[in-house]
């Protein structure tokens, strides 16, 4: 075979190596199924926590009303994931209540 003769890929690429161990213990999740727990309203919380203390730096000249809004943020930031959570875990065992019912009157049946 040539030195140059493809890619380096096509080149040190084995065909009969197996996958990697990585693919092995965890198959790759499809992109429209992502396995975010809070979802768009989480990443909006999180954006808004991180960005906070640049705003509010810009904004407040005070420092110790500025200290005070950081902290401020962070609590609320806490509160609000907590919140989403909450929110999520309810609607995650009503929908799972419900399967159970549903389950429950087929095997009856």
């Amino acid at each position: 075979m040539p030195h140059h003769a493809g890619s380096w890929t096509q080149r040190t690429t084995r065909y009969d190596a197996p996958p990697p161990a990585y693919e092995q213990r965890f198959p790759r999740q499809a992109f429209h199924r992502p396995r975010t727990s809070l979802g768009v309203a989480g990443h909006l919380v999180y954006t808004a926590g991180a960005l906070a203390p640049l705003v509010i730096g810009e904004l407040v000249e005070d420092p110790s009303k500025r200290w005070r809004l950081m902290r401020l943020v962070a609590v609320g930031t806490a509160l609000a994931y907590e919140t989403l959570h909450v929110v999520r875990e309810e609607q995650r065992r009503k929908e799972q209540d419900a399967r159970l019912a549903e389950c429950r009157s087929h095997s009856s049946d």
